[in-house]
């Protein structure tokens, strides 16, 4: 992966735990699905990442390393990491 951009970055597997749950998340292209529940549409403008068109869900993302990817809710400030999932085969 010799990209720097975030939509170059995003994609694939994540786990992350909120409240003590472990959750995990996809991201291809152009949808998000967390645990299994129906996918919903995204929209990355640089680090700004929007669901499904709805500005209160706006994060703005960073990946320290290849394999971490931090998310952080602009409009509580709460900061949210995720660990790229190893890749079977």
């Amino acid at each position: 992966m010799t990209s720097r951009e975030p939509s170059d970055r995003i994609t694939g597997s994540w786990r992350s735990t909120i409240g003590g749950f472990n959750i995990d998340t996809t991201y291809t292209a152009t949808e998000v699905m967390v645990d299994g529940h129906p996918a919903l549409s995204y929209q990355l403008d640089g680090n700004q990442l929007t669901i499904d068109g709805d500005a209160t869900t706006r994060r703005l993302v960073d990946f320290p390393s290849r394999s971490v990817m931090i998310q952080v809710d602009v409009i509580t400030g709460t900061e949210h990491r995720f660990e790229r999932a190893a890749v079977a085969g």
